[in-house]
């Protein structure tokens, strides 16, 4: 719908739709193989991946790479709001986030910590 009218949609799939995220698994595929040949840790869920790096210099680096190969390999538009970097304790994914590890001699590691979404009886 655009302006309350029915148009014809001219590419892409519907975002929300039940089969875009079997279409993300399978176009995105071919970038999963590419990170993990040269790799690259990363955790994936449909059309969304979150990449580990272990510095911002590298972080820059690969997200160059994924950059070039979505609009090159796969001709892929990327929206560049949706591309970050940030540092580990300040990120969430799929309900889980990263805490320091407050380990002796663990300076830079992190643990994964579950968020809970706290509702009106938990409180």
């Amino acid at each position: 719908m655009i302006n309350s009218k029915l148009t014809k949609r001219r590419k892409g799939t519907p975002q929300g739709s039940p089969l875009s995220p079997l279409l993300s698994n399978i176009l995105l595929h071919e970038l999963y193989n590419y990170l993990a040949s040269k790799g690259q840790k990363f955790v994936r869920y449909a059309d969304d991946f979150s990449i580990y790096t272990k510095g911002k210099s590298r972080a820059e680096e690969i997200r160059n790479q994924v950059v070039k190969f979505l609009k090159d390999k796969l001709k892929l538009s990327i929206h560049a709001e949706k591309i970050g970097i940030r540092r580990p304790s300040s990120f969430q994914i799929l309900g889980l986030g990263f805490t320091s590890s407050f380990e002796k001699g663990a300076k830079g590691k992190f643990q994964i910590r579950k968020y809970w979404q706290q509702t009106q009886n938990d409180r």
